[in-house]
């Protein structure tokens, strides 16, 4: 038993297919193939069911896969520490996350990660929701910073999510807005107004309450801020992302509580299940919530 047969047994059950995992892992699918034909003889078992639709994993395979992905994990963790205790964390680490973060809390939690550990190589992107899970679960992803509202449940057993922090969605208006000196706005009012709006989760309470007047479906870009700034239409952004965002700063948009809904959201990370964590990932939400709790 070799270990690149349990890393090709691993890859095979969560892709589904072993071209897939052949492709992903670099090696030619016959080798792949040979291998996990000659891990079922040494075992004695048949490990996963082949058909022109992929590979499922038998029930005795599914077992055996669980046991071989806490061994690579083993594994994994012991070539970390051996590279942590010389003093040094290497390798690339990939974060997909929110917009709302990308103003507050990540520039300095890179920041002070990069600085300890200059040989651990960031790939930061910044993508909606939806966008995130695809991307961590097809693996392009080591972790992603995500946003649900607090009521949300996934019934899927595919992510492990950890808590980060809690915040409020909060209405933007311009500073010359009618609605600028108040200091909350409510879902009635909002229906009717210009909105700038593409979240199906803001969509769906507002239909609650009548049509909503969607002006725009743009994310949170600069030109959306300058739309609302400009009282053009109402944007919508998370209290965290507002923190220190030069429009609230120089007073040009002004945020308001909006009542009649519980417009709470929580941030997690978000990690493949049966994934191996890496020391450096570790690390990293480690930098994270310390960030946090200075806020």
């Amino acid at each position: 038993m070799r270990i690149e047969q349990l890393i090709y047994m691993i890859e095979i059950n969560q892709t589904g297919s072993i071209s897939l995992a052949a492709e992903k892992l670099h090696v030619s699918q016959p080798n792949i193939s040979q291998a996990i034909v000659n891990l079922e003889d040494e075992l004695g078992v048949k490990l996963f069911n082949r058909s022109r639709y992929g590979a499922v994993p038998t029930e005795e395979g599914k077992l055996i896969i669980s046991k071989a992905e806490e061994i690579i994990h083993k594994v994994e963790e012991l070539r970390e520490t051996a590279g942590f205790q010389a003093n040094h964390l290497s390798g690339s680490l990939s974060i997909a996350s929110v917009p709302s973060l990308c103003l507050s809390v990540l520039p300095p939690t890179l920041a002070v990660f990069k600085a300890k550990h200059t040989g651990v190589e960031l790939v930061m992107t910044v993508l909606d929701y939806p966008q995130i899970k695809q991307e961590v679960q097809s693996g392009k992803v080591d972790i992603g910073l995500i946003a649900e509202s607090r009521n949300y449940e996934d019934r899927t057993t595919t992510f492990i999510r950890e808590f980060l922090l809690e915040s409020r969605i909060m209405a933007c208006v311009g500073k010359n807005s009618k609605f600028a000196h108040r200091t909350s706005l409510s879902f009635e009012e909002l229906v009717h107004q210009p909105l700038l709006l593409n979240s199906e989760f803001l969509i769906n309470k507002l239909k609650k309450y009548g049509e909503p007047n969607i002006l725009f479906k743009l994310g949170n870009s600069e030109a959306s801020k300058r739309i609302i700034a400009e009282s053009i239409a109402i944007g919508f952004y998370t209290e965290i992302g507002l923190k220190y965002d030069p429009y609230v700063q120089t007073g040009s948009i002004v945020p308001l509580e909006i009542t009649g809904e519980d417009m709470d959201v929580i941030f997690s990370t978000l990690r493949l299940k049966g994934r191996h964590q890496s020391l450096a990932c570790k690390e990293f939400i480690k930098e994270l919530k310390a960030i946090i709790t200075t806020l």
